[in-house]
């Protein structure tokens, strides 16, 4: 490569990735919390997904799906750090202060915040299901999801339709005790 062609390279590189980050740094960061719980953390491996991301582009190398490609970046950034990290014990001020930061978050709309609700029967599902249905929430496409996870687009559509069956299952089996169910169709 020129030294010209270098030059523009890193200076599109530049732009791309100040257009994804501002794009798609909220999400990319929502999605890390469901792995790593450090603020601080999060946003560090998810700059660190949007300096490698320059660095590819800026060799002149292509990625079809930047958007993808950032959050399987990040997820494996994610998986090392937390492979590495110790254990934090937390005492009873520590547990209510994680379990408020976990039910509410002002970033988060009122429907994101009733799927990501402590309240629905997460325990029920694997640890891919869950990953599937918090990707989706963060509106990768399944083909992205897929991407990200490393597995093909049918077992991305097997596993949310698992975990949104689970759900589904648990949640019309605990309103049966206490709500009357709907009988309209929702729109």
């Amino acid at each position: 490569m020129s030294r010209l062609s270098q030059s523009e390279a890193i200076r599109q590189a530049a732009c791309e990735t100040e257009q994804l980050f501002t794009k798609h740094s909220p999400g990319l960061i929502g999605y890390l919390r469901s792995s790593v719980r450090n603020v601080p953390d999060i946003e560090d491996i998810a700059q660190e997904a949007f300096i490698r991301y320059f660095r590819v582009r800026s060799n002149g190398e292509s990625i079809d799906n930047p958007k993808g490609w950032l959050y399987r970046v990040g997820r494996r950034l994610a998986l090392d750090y937390v492979k590495k990290s110790k254990p934090v014990l937390l005492d009873e001020a520590g547990w209510r202060k994680a379990e408020a930061d976990q039910a509410y978050r002002p970033s988060l709309t009122a429907d994101e915040r009733s799927l990501r609700s402590p309240a629905l029967p997460w325990h029920l599902l694997t640890d891919t299901e869950k990953e599937c249905l918090l990707l989706r929430a963060e509106g990768l496409t399944f083909r992205e999801i897929a991407e990200v996870l490393e597995v093909s687009i049918s077992t991305v559509a097997s596993y949310v339709a698992r975990a949104v069956k689970k759900l589904r299952k648990a949640v019309a089996t605990n309103s049966e005790t206490s709500v009357p169910r709907r009988t309209t169709a929702l729109r």
